[in-house]
């Protein structure tokens, strides 16, 4: 059934993490970790896998729900990135319904709302997980959205576990605060649609880094940047997440018409085309800087649909793919 299905290698870290933070050692566990250090992906068999061995070898009630409360935005790559440049919580809630693949492949976020109940929800048609990892799903998505938001007073309003109570349910109330219902056909989580407008912060080191790294690409696009080329730039970067953002696109978020946008790059010797080539192009360069990204998360980052029309772009650009450029730069 899961042949070929995957989720994001990233996610060892955040198990490392759980280990460091409750201090235990685990060499073999650890041992296995590193295994995935440098790899975009691992099989779900093995993530169901640690997840177990952890359980099994230091067991308490509700593990997953204890490890999901490790999780740090850079545990889920790219991912976090994108959520962390979104305005709200329900802006990240749907970048990450779109771009969930990036995390894991083996069943799709659906997302819906009633009245003042927003709710997510992974159908197991598509494929059905295991209870420790639905633990840590729930949980960690929690967590995520506690520090994304910095209110450590965001709750579920209600969490539906497939499968039977285990046999302290009321742990799992207790641990998420929040009512829990099991035998449930699907795996459901319920927000309170007023948190969907709770703004973002950018706290996070290890993405805030990206962030830096994407200012200093901008920098070197256009060092004598002025007021408008600045926002114009910033809006560049932010539309590349929806894909290959339009002159009438970029306007529209200036408040300007294309018009006007148009003439006020001629007369800074400039057009749209060359600007939004230049920024990929710097941006590209400082994301392949960094092991941590993908190529194909790297194409995402740019606004290309595959990584093929990234690699096509970026030999315009630099002579050579990315792979090459990357592989180079390693040696220097």
């Amino acid at each position: 059934m899961a042949e070929g299905v995957y989720v994001s290698a990233a996610l060892a870290e955040m198990l490392r993490q759980y280990l460091d933070d409750e201090a235990i050692a685990a060499p073999a566990l650890r041992a296995q970790f590193d295994a995935f250090s440098g790899a975009q992906r691992m099989p779900v068999e093995t993530w169901w896998a640690l997840l177990q061995a952890i359980a099994d070898q230091y067991p308490r009630t509700a593990t997953g729900l204890h490890i999901g409360h490790h999780a740090r935005p850079h545990h889920v790559g790219v991912l976090g990135y994108l959520s962390m440049s979104c305005e709200t919580l329900g802006q990240a809630l749907v970048r990450f319904q779109r771009f969930q693949p990036l995390l894991h492949n083996l069943t799709p976020t659906l997302a819906s709302r009633k009245g003042d109940d927003f709710r997510l929800s992974w159908d197991p048609a598509y494929g059905r997980s295991t209870r420790l990892s639905d633990e840590v799903l729930v949980s960690a998505m929690l967590t995520l959205a506690r520090q994304l938001t910095g209110r450590a007073d965001l709750k579920w309003r209600g969490v539906e576990f497939p499968g039977a109570a285990p046999d302290d349910p009321a742990r799992y109330a207790q641990l998420l605060a929040c009512p829990v219902q099991f035998d449930s056909r699907t795996l459901v989580v319920h927000l309170d649609t007023a948190a969907l407008s709770w703004p973002i912060n950018t706290r996070d080191p290890h993405l805030r880094a990206l962030l830096d790294q994407q200012a200093e690409a901008l920098l070197r696009v256009l060092p004598q940047a002025d007021a408008f080329l600045s926002a114009l730039q910033q809006q560049v970067v932010t539309a590349l997440q929806e894909g290959e953002p339009t002159l009438e696109q970029i306007a529209r978020r200036l408040g300007s018409s294309t018009r006007s946008l148009y003439r006020r790059l001629g007369e800074r010797g400039l057009s749209y085309k060359r600007v939004l080539a230049d920024t990929r192009h710097e941006l590209a360069r400082g994301y392949l800087a960094d092991a941590k990204l993908s190529l194909p998360e790297i194409a995402l980052l740019l606004g290309y649909s595959e990584q093929s029309a990234f690699t096509r772009a970026f030999k315009t650009w630099a002579g050579e793919t990315p792979l090459r450029y990357r592989k180079q730069r390693r040696r220097i």
